[in-house]
Order: C-alpha cells, then structure tokens, then sequence
C-alpha cells in the first residue's frame, strides 16, 4: 500500500532546488566568460560586488521585500491545487490604490497611513483576484486563463490611467503624485533603500508556515490540494478551498504592490511592477511553495537582479545575465513542480 503523504509538508522540498540553483550560477558563469574581456573582473563584479558594499547588500535585501509576498500568495494557491498568474496585475493594483487613498487623505497621522495605505493595496490586489475567484467556486473555471487575463486587462486599464488622468503634470515621470513623506516607508540604513519591508515579508512567511503546518484549516487545505475528490469525500469545505486562497494569494501580491509604490518611488510609476508577478511565482517554484525557503530564494533572485546591475556597471556586461539565469531557473523549477505533481497524481 502506498503510505499517505504528510499534509504539513509541501508536494517537494525546496532542498530539492540545489540543481536549479547550480544551473543558474553556471549559466550565468558562462555568460560572463564569453561576454567579458576581462572575466575576472566580471565575476568579481556579479557574484561577489553585492556583498562587499554595504549600502549594496542593504540594497539587496530590500529588493527581496516585495517578491517575497508574490511568492508566498503563489504558493498558498499552488498549495490549494489551483494557479495564479495574475500577480502582475494584483501588484500593480495594489500599489496604484495605496497611493490613490493616501493622496486622498493627506492628513492622516503617518503610521495609520502607512497602514492605510497597505490595507487598500491588500484590497485592491484581492478584489482583481475576485473575479477569477467567483468564476473557480460558481464555475469551476480554469483559474490558469482567468487570472491571467484578468491581471493583463487591470495592467492595460492602470497603463493608460497613470499615462492620462493620474497623471502628475509637474513630472516627467509617467506616474502619478508623490505622496507625503510621512506615508513613505521609513529608511533604517540611508543612503540605501532598507526598510522594514524585509522584516515584513519574513513575518508574513512565518506565518504561512504556521498556518499551513499546525492549524487544521491548512492541513485541510494542504490534503485538498493534492485530492479534492478525497477532500470532498470526507467532508472538507471544498468549495470554501477552491475560492479564499485565490483572494488571500490577491491580497498578498497587492500588499507588494503597495511596497513598491509606497518605498523610494513614492508614488505609482507606469510599470513599476517590472515582472514582479512572474518572479514571485519563479521564487515559488524554486522554494518548493515552502514558505520556510521562499525568502531565501527571494534573496537569491535579489542577488541575480543586483549582480546583473553590479556587473553591466563595472564591467561593461549586459545585465541579461540575470534575465537568463531566472529564465533557468523557471524552467528546471517548473519542470520539477510538474514532474512532482504527476507523480502525486499516480499514487
């Protein structure tokens, strides 16, 4: 008899990630050797640079923040069985209302705006996620296509409001008003962008962990996702799995949102979300939907985006480095993701 599987643990570890990581550095070793004339000042420059520079390494760290949330609202949806390919545009929602409702209410106190603000991007992100969320309870529709299409509608629609009537006319940015700088995320290391926002998304990672390891809701939600008819068959609130984890996934892809337009930018800037969508669900599949092993691999694709800059800086490389090791990295995860979720399906 084949044994049950544990429901405190996801479908594959994220140890199982050391081949993908390997990948990705040779990858990217092999793109300096033959882009650079100097490869030793190139590797110097990519893998070792952030490291060495504190204001750089603060940077980084930073820079993991909000593609951590992305990632652990991925791998709660994953965990439930479904997929969310609308991060890009949860986030992006989630930004442009936080700064919306903080330009509203300029007099608010600083920390309640700050808190504010990171309550409407929440909102904004769950409320694109909802009608994809409907569709899957009422429907059992595909949430794969309807996520999607919802998110690149909200990207189009927010495009053209930043470009038109959002916009600051006093810029040069396409983007809209600064907000006040009471309602900015607060810098613990200047001149570098550290904030609390790590601190933030190490919260929200531990727990999801808890949540999905030791309550009986995400035990539930952990066996639904690997068998709904099983779920079903005993009585699970399966309806109630394949809907607020949809919202939830929402909710945390928007507070990234809110992250970015409320740090260094200050205001939503068209595009700022900048793939942040598809590396959350990258840094998803690399974690193994783990949420103990998502913020390390959030920093590993903070290290990729930060030595790809250090590298184009210092010695004349295209930061394309970075692009095609994330671009390994997707596929060997996804190739793993699958490969595990067929071999779940067979026992």
């Amino acid at each position: 008899m084949t044994p049950r599987p544990d429901p405190r643990k996801p479908a594959f570890s994220g140890l199982g990630a050391l081949p993908a990581l390997a990948a990705a550095l040779a990858a990217a070793a092999i793109y300096i050797l033959a882009a650079s004339e100097d490869p030793a000042s190139a590797f110097r420059a990519f893998f070792l640079s952030p490291f060495t520079r504190p204001v750089v390494l603060a940077n980084l760290v930073e820079l993991a923040a909000a593609p951590c949330l992305c990632a652990l609202g991925t791998a709660l949806v994953f965990r439930s069985g479904d997929f969310n390919l609308g991060g890009e545009g949860q986030a992006y929602a989630g930004g442009t209302a936080a700064v919306l409702i903080l330009l509203a209410v300029p007099s608010l106190p600083g920390p309640a705006g700050l808190a504010g603000g990171f309550l409407a991007g929440a909102a904004a992100g769950a409320a694109t996620s909802l009608p994809s969320a409907l569709s899957r309870r009422t429907r059992g529709a595909d949430v794969l296509l309807s996520t999607f299409l919802v998110s690149q509608a909200v990207v189009l629609a927010l495009d053209w409001a930043i470009a038109g009537p959002l916009r600051d006319p006093s810029s040069n940015l396409i983007a809209t008003p600064v907000v006040s700088d009471a309602y900015r995320l607060p810098r613990l290391f200047p001149p570098s962008g550290l904030s609390f926002a790590p601190l933030l998304a190490a919260a929200a990672a531990f727990c999801l962990d808890r949540f999905l390891r030791t309550s009986r809701r995400g035990l539930e939600l952990n066996l639904y996702g690997r068998n709904p008819a099983f779920a079903a068959s005993v009585g699970f609130r399966v309806r109630a799995y394949a809907f607020w984890p949809l919202l939830v996934s929402g909710a945390l892809n928007g507070a990234a949102g809110a992250l970015l337009a409320l740090g260094s930018n200050g205001r939503a800037v068209r595009g700022m979300t900048g793939g942040i969508g598809w590396n959350g669900i990258s840094i998803a599949l690399l974690a193994g939907n783990d949420p103990r092993w998502v913020l390390p691999a959030a920093l590993f694709f903070a290290w990729l985006e930060v030595g790809s800059r250090q590298v184009s800086i210092l010695a004349g490389i295209s930061a394309d480095v970075g692009t095609v090791a994330k671009a390994l990295v997707l596929l060997l995860a996804t190739a793993r993701f699958l490969g595990s979720r067929r071999r779940e399906a067979r026992k």
